[in-house]
């Protein structure tokens, strides 16, 4: 903004307003779950606008008994991104906070019957057959273990 004259005019005539673009790089956040092995994106990345641009992925992995995100994944993550030749690239990884009421029943069983038990209440039970068939092998092979012990 550059004023023309020093007195004010109400017209504003006495003002000049230029713009001029930013020096700095454009900042992109992306996001992304990562949950069964892939890698899915709210919006998928354009290497058009990755291009020369600040890039930041936050990456939310799923909660679950059996996510994780390997060192592996996360380098073909950042090798797919920095084809797009970025001028920065920051990746964060976020976990889904553990509900550990979910959890509560199966920390808290005492026998290898309730533990199954409580992970059917979490996951989905089976049908009262096949329940009844793996709770009676599993006390097989808890005897077995418990014998052997003694």
């Amino acid at each position: 903004m550059t004023l023309r004259e020093p007195c004010l005019r109400e017209d504003l005539s006495d003002v000049k307003v230029t713009f001029r673009e930013s020096p700095t790089r454009q900042m992109i956040e992306l996001q992304a779950i990562y949950e069964g092995g892939e890698f899915r994106f709210a919006i998928p990345p354009d290497p058009v606008k990755l291009r020369d641009s600040r890039v930041k992925i936050v990456v939310t992995v799923a909660k679950g008994l059996h996510e994780t995100l390997s060192r592996e994944e996360q380098e073909r993550l950042r090798d797919q991104l920095l084809e797009a030749n970025p001028a920065e690239l920051k990746v964060k990884i976020e976990h889904e906070p553990d509900e550990t009421t979910e959890a509560a029943p199966l920390i808290l069983a005492k026998t290898a019957e309730e533990k199954l038990k409580a992970y059917w209440s979490l996951k989905g039970e089976p049908v009262a057959d096949v329940q009844q068939r793996l709770i009676t092998k599993l006390a097989r092979i808890e005897a077995a273990v418990l014998s052997q012990e003694a």
